[in-house]
Parts: structure tokens; C-alpha cells; sequence
């Protein structure tokens, strides 16, 4: 009855350590347990985070504040901005000295009349990385960025990686499949052409998702070959894929 009793301990103890995963830990795993390599990571987030039209000064302080949660040393940055009669766009912008790349957006817009509605002011916030290990800590700053402006936060994650050899479609669906299984998905829908594979789906570890027709996804997976780079790219997003693929 001991051994059973313990059995049934480590069994259970088991299964509840894989819901106890990090959401980014579970991304990584995955990938790797299916051979892919990452090689980046992207994080982005946005919201409104005010009602009003802003000056430029109020805005660039707003894009400097946000950078000092990613901010390492004396980092150079790049500053642009455009407007006209009904928005304001300044984009604060910068590679850190670890690597990651921070890109920071304040727009300010009036609606037209008809709507009669106030106007707006958005805050968006990205970084990449090649390190997968500063994921997590990534995501927080980001998150936090928009939180901490009275903003609502609508994060979403992106892992990109590759295996070296053009791998035929059987071959790419069973990547896919084992990614899908590893992340429990199910309501998984494909969308295909010559050169790309896009599949949808919802996995119980992601808070976060999309209703699309009815149903609920929040993740989102695209396999594609590259003649130039001679790989197999694999790039798995949550809720959705935000970057170009």
C-alpha cells in the first residue's frame, strides 16, 4: 500500500509541476523538445493610456521613462516624431548594452467630430532578444511599461527558431504536432500555401487569448523553408504571432 500510496504521489506531483512551469518555460520547452533551435524572442505590448491630445514634450517623457525600466548604461538612443492636424507620433528607440532592442511608440490622436468621442493616446512597447533566458524578466518590463502609465496590458510573446535542411511537410507537421501536444492545443485550425504553414489553436497554460468566429485562440504557429538561409524556420507566438514571418 506504501509503494502504491508513493506512486500515486510522484504521479500526481508529476502532472502538477507541468501546469507550475513558467509560461515562458513552457514555450521553450516546445520548441526544444522538438528539435527546433531559437534563435530570438520578441515581446510587445499596448493600450490607451490617457484621454488626450499631447504635446510632444509630455509625450517624449512619457518614451524617456519607459526606457529607464530597460535602461543598463548610458545606451544611445534614436528619436522621431511626425504629426499633423489630428495625430502626434513620437518613437523612442534603442539597442541595450545586452543585447536586447527596446522600441518605444507614443501617438496622440484626435477623432473626428462624428465620433464624438475624446481623443486618444496610445503607448506601445517591444523588445527582442536573442537570449531566451532574459524572456521572462523581458515580459515584466514590458508589461509593466504599459501598467504603470494607466495602461491595460495586452502582451503578447514570440519565439522564432529554425532547424538547418528543407524538411518536407510531413516532416514540418510533425514539428508542429509535437509543439501542439507538448502545449496541450486543442480547436486547432491550418492555413496553408506553397510556401507557408499557419496553424491556430488553444492551449490551457495561456491566459491570454483571442475569440475569432466563436472560438478561443491563443496560439499561433508558422513553419516556412528559406532558400536564401537554407532552414526551416518555426515561429510560435501567444496569443498571436505580432512580428513579420
Amino acid at each position: 500500500m506504501k509503494i502504491v500510496a508513493i506512486t500515486v504521489f510522484f504521479m500526481l506531483a508529476s502532472s502538477f509541476s507541468s501546469y507550475s512551469m513558467s509560461e515562458e518555460d513552457l514555450l521553450v520547452k516546445a520548441l526544444t523538445a522538438n528539435k527546433v533551435q531559437i534563435e530570438s524572442f520578441d515581446v510587445a505590448d499596448w493600450s490607451v493610456i490617457n484621454r488626450n491630445f499631447m504635446e510632444f514634450s509630455d509625450m517624449k517623457k512619457i518614451a524617456e521613462n519607459v526606457f529607464r525600466i530597460f535602461q543598463t548604461s548610458d545606451e544611445k538612443l534614436t528619436i522621431s516624431q511626425e504629426q499633423d492636424d489630428m495625430y502626434r507620433v513620437l518613437i523612442l528607440e534603442g539597442l541595450l548594452h545586452d543585447g536586447n532592442y527596446v522600441r518605444i511608440v507614443v501617438q496622440s490622436v484626435k477623432l473626428p467630430e462624428e465620433f464624438e468621442k475624446e481623443p486618444q493616446t496610445y503607448l506601445a512597447v517591444s523588445a527582442s532578444g536573442s537570449n531566451v533566458r532574459k524572456l521572462k524578466e523581458v515580459k515584466q518590463k514590458v508589461a509593466f511599461a504599459v501598467t504603470s502609465n494607466g495602461g491595460q496590458s495586452r502582451i503578447t510573446t514570440c519565439l522564432a527558431g529554425g532547424i538547418y535542411g528543407k524538411l518536407k511537410r510531413v516532416e514540418q507537421d510533425k514539428i508542429v504536432t509535437g509543439i501542439l501536444e507538448e502545449l496541450r492545443t486543442k480547436e486547432v485550425e491550418k492555413m496553408e500555401d506553397l510556401e507557408m504553414q499557419n496553424f491556430i489553436g488553444y492551449s490551457p497554460f495561456f491566459q491570454e487569448s483571442l475569440e475569432i468566429m466563436g472560438k478561443r485562440y491563443n496560439i499561433n504557429i508558422a513553419v516556412r523553408y528559406s532558400d536564401q538561409d537554407q532552414k526551416t524556420y518555426v515561429w510560435l507566438g501567444v496569443p498571436v504571432l505580432s512580428i513579420e514571418y
